[in-house]
């Protein structure tokens, strides 16, 4: 993982639950562009298109409409629209031998109907869980790797195709027909490597800087066959290159943000990032990754509430061990104050917890280490966001760390072929209707809590991650 990224990442997330400027115009410009696409799409389709129809779509892949920023940022998530004559169906007849009368017939048989299916790439996951494994799969598996043997330039195995699918943490028996297998695998890299162009480009490489990153790694070019997986090879050799060059180039970029909405400034990010360095043996201990994933577990175990009124006497102070258990694993001490007409107020956890919004003020945040050596504090205002954050907050840091004590390699995955994994993966364990959470506000301070919480729980799985 490269070293700037996951603390990129980390203040990313960050920004994500924290509270931030929002209007009621720009909110209600969103709006009016949501309107505008879904009677867009609903001329596309044939019918009125609402917006429990893009919430049922998102439902899939465990997002949200609140999730996007902007329209085309939604636009380009959800993808493809079916027409209403069907006539870009025809990938999917054609993968799964299928047409509109046994499609219908399939979906049928689970209690669906094709109409209530918007986007091509919805209907694709429902068919692909739907759908019996091709009775001619392994002739056809033969006949595929004939097929990009002549393309790759030399004989092509199962081997290969089970290696790459091992780094998606795929199984052949996953798939149901080859042409599903061929369309997750990609583009197969041509034997005279001249579809490598987007990667020359892209990474600012040649042919022979190519090879010899391949082989300062222990690879070689002979040892791809697909070039996604080329692709994601090279990201992960050039990682180290980018600490000192494009990775500063965007810390750049995004500290005058923080400067300019957090206060926070480079300074402020060295010294948070030097402490962790001088506990470095006690965050690669085995103990404090339990630690981690039992505070993550006792995160997820709050359902959504409104505000700290809500709580019990005990899940309040549940919530405040969680907290003090957070500051002795990275060994900080943090206060809060709230900061108005040049004056600050100190403010108890509790005070925190009851905080709904600023008017005319700001939420200070003050990190320091245990001995008491100022680390940084972050100027926080806006409005408040979702609750349902401490529970989701609880899983990512779950995952990350399960991640950290596997000591498992994370590797950078492209848009693309993390949308289509994740696609894959969801469908081995629940329908394609998928569920919603509830949307519930949440306070400042529960917000800020579970921001800081995230932005430790980053630079501890990037410490983690490094060491392997």
């Amino acid at each position: 993982m490269k070293k700037w990224g996951f603390i990129l990442l980390a203040f990313i997330l960050w920004i994500g639950v924290m509270p931030k400027p929002s209007s009621a115009a720009q909110q209600a410009s969103f709006e009016k562009e949501l309107n505008q696409y879904l009677e867009e799409v609903s001329k596309q389709r044939g019918f009125k298109v609402t917006r429990e129809h893009i919430e049922f779509s998102l439902a899939q892949y465990e997002e949200k409409i609140e999730n996007f920023d902007s329209v085309e940022e939604l636009r380009d998530f959800l993808g493809e629209v079916i027409q209403k004559d069907l006539s870009n169906l025809t990938e999917i007849y054609d993968e799964f031998n299928l047409n509109e009368a046994s499609l219908r017939q399939l979906l049928q048989e689970h209690g669906e109907d094709l109409d209530e299916y918007v986007f091509v790439e919805n209907l694709y996951d429902a068919v692909m869980l739907y759908i019996e494994r091709d009775p001619n799969f392994d002739k056809n598996l033969q006949d595929y790797l004939a097929k990009i043997s002549s393309i790759r330039g030399f004989p092509v195995t199962i081997d290969h195709i089970n290696r790459s699918l091992s780094l998606y943490e795929r199984k052949l028996e996953d798939f149901k027909t080859v042409k599903s297998l061929e369309r997750f695998l990609g583009e197969v890299i041509k034997k005279d490597l001249s579809n490598l162009s987007y990667i020359y480009d892209e990474y600012d490489l040649n042919e022979k800087e190519l090879r010899q990153l391949l082989q300062e790694h222990g690879k070689k070019l002979e040892d791809y066959v697909f070039l996604d997986d080329l692709e994601e090879d090279v990201i992960t050799f050039l990682s180290e290159e980018w600490d000192t060059g494009v990775e500063d180039e965007l810390l750049y970029d995004l500290l005058t943000v923080f400067e300019q909405e957090y206060g926070l400034t480079k300074e402020e990010i060295e010294r948070l990032k030097n402490h962790l360095r001088s506990i470095e043996e006690h965050l690669m201990k085995e103990e404090t990754i339990i630690a981690l994933l039992d505070l993550a577990d006792r995160m997820m175990a709050f359902e959504g509430f409104d505000e700290a009124t809500e709580l019990t006497k005990s899940q309040i102070e549940e919530l405040i061990s969680i907290f003090k258990d957070f500051q002795r694993i990275f060994k900080i001490k943090v206060t809060f104050s709230l900061v108005k007409d040049g004056s600050e107020k100190e403010l108890s956890l509790f005070d925190l917890f009851n905080l709904k919004e600023l008017i005319n003020a700001k939420l200070k945040i003050n990190i320091y280490s245990e001995s008491g050596e100022f680390l940084a504090d972050l100027l926080i205002t806006g409005e408040i966001v979702d609750s349902d954050t401490l529970h989701r907050t609880g899983q990512t840091i779950r995952h990350g760390a399960q991640e950290a004590k596997s000591v498992k390699q994370e590797k950078n995955v492209s848009q693309k072929i993390e949308k289509k994994l994740k696609a894959v993966k969801d469908n081995e364990n629940k329908t394609v209707k998928g569920a919603k959470l509830p949307k519930t506000d949440s306070g400042y301070g529960m917000n800020a809590i579970v921001g800081l919480f995230i932005v430790l729980a980053g630079f501890l799985i990037f410490r983690q991650a490094r060491k392997v």
